[in-house]
Parts: structure tokens; C-alpha cells; sequence
């Protein structure tokens, strides 16, 4: 009887001590936790006040999250739904900063959806509801896709013209593209071979004084009209 008590008064006290220690145990897997929780976002970027708030208001959900466990990839998504954005890198400093660098993209031209200003980015994407003070963007007529435009933009650059000397582009269905240089010129340009064409465009414009021409028709291949 006595070795009985005994034996239960043992698995009494291991008991007491699973208890005890799973106690201390959850306590202190508690202040790892909120030792490693994220308690502080900096943003670093080059973009505007507004959007720069409105990404930071974004960002604050990660806040408290475990800097551990957080999925980078969710992170990215909440960067990526900001179009002015061309590049980022993201930081974990431990145990609980976590650090968001922002680069804005480059905006190259404009067009209007209804009375709605639709800007372009370097990086492909529209931009809405942001205000410049850039007064030398082109802008662009007719239903075109981004990157009929993108390589548009690169054939310019690559033949050594500047992109915007062009104040105008129009894009028509047959994706051709007629340009306004300088205010004044119209360059009609022919559904492919563009870079033939702007190596021809380039010694017309070394050559020639531009103030007497109206217009450079560059559709035909074989023909070249200058008005």
C-alpha cells in the first residue's frame, strides 16, 4: 500500500513538472514571437508624398506579422499593384525592422481615356491619378498596345533621336504610326521596317533644312516623300 502511494505521488510530481514547464515553455515561445514581431516598416523611394502614403498604408498590414515566417511573396504582390514602381528591393532586418526600398519608374508619354490622363511607364505599365510637372511628354492618339509603343520608343533611340522632340504619335489599326517632330513635321511611317526607316529619317533630318518640310512620307519601301 505504501510503495503505491508512493509510486502516485511520483507520477503526481511529473505531472506537476509537464505542467509547469509546458507553462514556461508557451511563455517563452510567447516573447520569441513578439521578440522577432515586425514592429517597424521604413520606406525608402523616390516617389511622390501621395503614392509614397498610399504604399506605406499598404505595407502596414505586415505589421505585427512574425518577420520569420512572413511570405516574401506576399510582400511583392502589395508592391506590385503600384504600376509607378519599376524596381524594389526588400530587407529583413532582424529581429523586427522591416525595410522597403522603392524606385519609380520612368514616365514617357501620355494619353487620354475619355477625359481621364493615362500615363506611360519605362516599365510598361499605366499610371493613373498622378500629377507632373513634366511639359514635354508626348502624347498619343488611337487604341495602341504598350509594347507597339516600347519598341517604338527604342527604334527612336536607337537611330540617336531624342524622344521627346516628338509632340505628337498617332497609332492606327493597321499598326502604323504617324509622328509630329518639333511641332511641325509629320513622319508617316510604314507598317514594318521602322528601324530602316529611321536610319532614312536621320540623314533626311542631317541633310535637309527641316524648315521647309511639312511632311516625310516613309510608307513605301522604295520611295521616299519629302513635302
Amino acid at each position: 500500500m505504501l510503495q503505491l502511494t508512493d509510486r502516485s505521488k511520483i507520477y503526481f510530481y511529473i505531472f506537476l513538472l509537464f505542467v509547469l514547464l509546458s507553462l514556461h515553455n508557451h511563455k517563452f515561445i510567447k516573447k520569441i514571437d513578439n521578440f522577432f514581431t515586425i514592429k517597424q516598416i521604413i520606406l525608402s523611394s523616390n516617389i511622390d508624398e501621395n503614392f509614397n502614403n498610399e504604399i506605406y498604408k499598404s505595407l502596414s498590414k505586415f505589421r505585427n506579422l512574425n518577420i520569420l515566417s512572413i511570405d516574401p511573396g506576399e510582400i511583392k504582390k502589395t508592391i506590385e499593384k503600384f504600376n509607378i514602381i519599376n524596381d524594389y528591393n526588400i530587407k529583413k532586418q532582424y529581429p523586427s525592422i522591416l525595410k522597403v526600398s522603392l524606385a519609380k519608374t520612368n514616365i514617357l508619354a501620355f494619353y487620354y481615356d475619355g477625359t481621364k490622363k493615362i500615363y506611360i511607364g519605362e516599365n510598361g505599365k499605366k499610371i493613373k491619378n498622378i500629377s507632373l510637372d513634366k511639359n514635354d511628354l508626348p502624347i498619343i492618339f488611337g487604341e495602341f498596345p504598350i509594347n507597339e509603343f516600347l519598341k517604338l520608343k527604342d527604334i527612336l533611340l536607337d537611330n540617336g533621336f531624342e524622344f521627346n522632340d516628338f509632340n505628337k504619335l498617332y497609332f492606327f489599326k493597321s499598326k502604323r504610326w504617324d509622328l509630329i517632330y518639333d511641332n511641325k513635321i509629320i513622319i508617316k511611317l510604314p507598317i514594318n521596317q521602322k528601324d530602316f526607316s529611321m536610319k532614312i529619317l536621320k540623314k533626311i533630318f542631317e541633310n535637309l533644312n527641316l524648315d521647309d518640310i511639312k511632311t516625310i512620307d516613309l510608307r513605301i519601301s522604295d520611295r521616299i516623300i519629302v513635302l
